[in-house]
């Protein structure tokens, strides 16, 4: 890519050379336009002929300024010191002039490096000081354009020959066709609105383009951070998922393995009463086993059962997935629950999870606290890590927000399956610095 580059530049700026030469045919037609405003005594075809004039001038100069600017792009680094910067801008500041004298030694020019185009070569140069990011070749060459339209115009000013001004050939012609004619005030007043008009566009379009690549890389890099995000996400809940998996074959072995037992037994047994006892077990087994698949598939589905089975599913399942430092209190005369006990233990053990990694490094272990409150069923998480500050507290259970740059969906869950499937409740009491209880209370008393 960045020979292409290069390339083009190259290009650009031996097209620049070879307009001098190739447009000489325009040069005389502008001759002879110029010799009709006189002999027709013609002011207004003196503007129009002014504006051909500097939009010849500008069709010859764009591309050495295309040209240049290019090779300085794929030379000056975007972010590099400015020592190496400003070396990189003596780039144009030569090959312009260069490319000018080329076509005076091999074309014999008229056309010298005067002043507008010293000044488009600042414009040059200014733009790409200001642009942090490469601008894309229609918007240089519309702006450049515009830049190297509104400088010719200086070139047609009387008043600022004695300057340096407009000394080319068709420029000098202009303006004595427009002395001859007593049309200079005229002239004059013409070139410096509409040199005041194209550069005034120009620096607008300079903004825009500067602002607007500015302001698309800026949105590029926020994508990129999204889709950064996303994919974390999807990692983060991968992870999950592959852990409640374990876990449910972990859960699901228990039963299979009795079933297997039992089926071994009866083959070792002739009484009858024994083998109907083990095929009531194995059956009671099954039942277990489809109660949990019917649990994961129709999040509708419940069970009831008692706070004290629940507390220790939920035990089981923390101790399967090895979350260290995680302590269990459980009360007495727990009250019985209808949920969906597979849903409700993955909500609850995200609880501990995020309060367990909010710990960090600490040997404290979190309490999980399980106890009967006024016949409903009151589950308690503790930590005590560094609390969440209180602006964040509301945010807490926006499905992508995250304290800890994870996937943001363990709340989100836990509230969804806690207070809107369940119509329980979810509380979350935090200090800075001290800790965080978050509080779990599901309707009990069911008979």
């Amino acid at each position: 890519m960045r020979r292409q580059q290069t390339l083009l530049g190259i290009a650009l700026l031996l097209a620049g050379i070879w307009a001098y030469d190739g447009l000489r045919f325009v040069d005389f037609r502008l001759v002879n336009l110029i010799h009709r405003v006189i002999a027709e005594q013609d002011s207004g075809l003196l503007l129009m002929t002014a504006v051909a004039v500097t939009g010849l001038n500008t069709v010859r100069v764009l591309p050495l300024y295309l040209g240049a600017f290019i090779l300085m792009e794929e030379t000056v680094p975007e972010k590099g010191p400015w020592t190496q910067r400003f070396l990189g801008y003596l780039i144009p500041a030569l090959l312009v002039p260069g490319a000018y004298l080329a076509s005076k030694l091999l074309y014999d020019s008229p056309h010298d490096f005067g002043w507008p185009a010293v000044m488009s070569l600042l414009g040059v140069i200014v733009v790409h000081a200001l642009s942090r990011y490469r601008q894309s070749l229609f918007l240089k060459t519309a702006t450049f354009g515009m830049f190297s339209f509104g400088w010719q115009w200086l070139g047609l000013v009387p008043a600022l020959t004695d300057y340096g001004f407009g000394r080319g050939d068709l420029a000098v012609d202009v303006k004595n066709a427009a002395q001859f004619l007593g049309h200079e005030g005229l002239l004059q007043q013409w070139s410096l609105l509409s040199f005041g008009v194209f550069v005034l566009i120009a620096v607008t379009m300079a903004m825009f383009m500067v602002d607007y690549r500015n302001h698309m890389e800026l949105v590029r890099r926020h994508q990129e951070k999204e889709l950064e995000m996303r994919q974390a996400a999807l990692r983060n809940l991968e992870a999950r998922s592959r852990a409640e998996m374990q876990q449910l074959v972990h859960d699901l072995k228990t039963p299979l393995m009795t079933v297997q037992g039992l089926v071994s037994l009866i083959g070792m047994t002739n009484d009858p009463a024994k083998t109907a006892e083990y095929t009531s077990r194995i059956e009671q087994s099954v039942e277990r086993m489809n109660h949990m698949i019917s649990e994961i598939l129709h999040p509708e589905t419940r069970r009831r059962v008692a706070g004290e089975e629940l507390a220790r599913k939920l035990h089981s399942h923390v101790s399967g997935v090895n979350w260290s430092g995680v302590r269990f209190e459980v009360g007495d005369n727990l009250p019985v629950v209808e949920v969906n006990v597979v849903r409700m233990i993955r909500a609850i053990a995200n609880l501990i999870q995020n309060a367990r990694e909010a710990m960090g490094d600490s040997t404290e272990p979190v309490l999980v606290r399980v106890q009967n409150e006024g016949g409903d069923l009151r589950i308690e998480v503790i930590d005590k890590g560094p609390g969440i500050p209180p602006e964040m507290l509301p945010q807490l259970f926006t499905p992508g927000f995250s304290t800890k740059h994870s996937s943001g969906l363990g709340l989100p869950f836990a509230r969804e399956v806690i207070v809107e499937e369940h119509g329980g409740q979810l509380t979350v009491n935090s200090r800075p610095g001290k800790g965080t209880t978050i509080v779990v209370k599901l309707p009990g008393g069911i008979t």
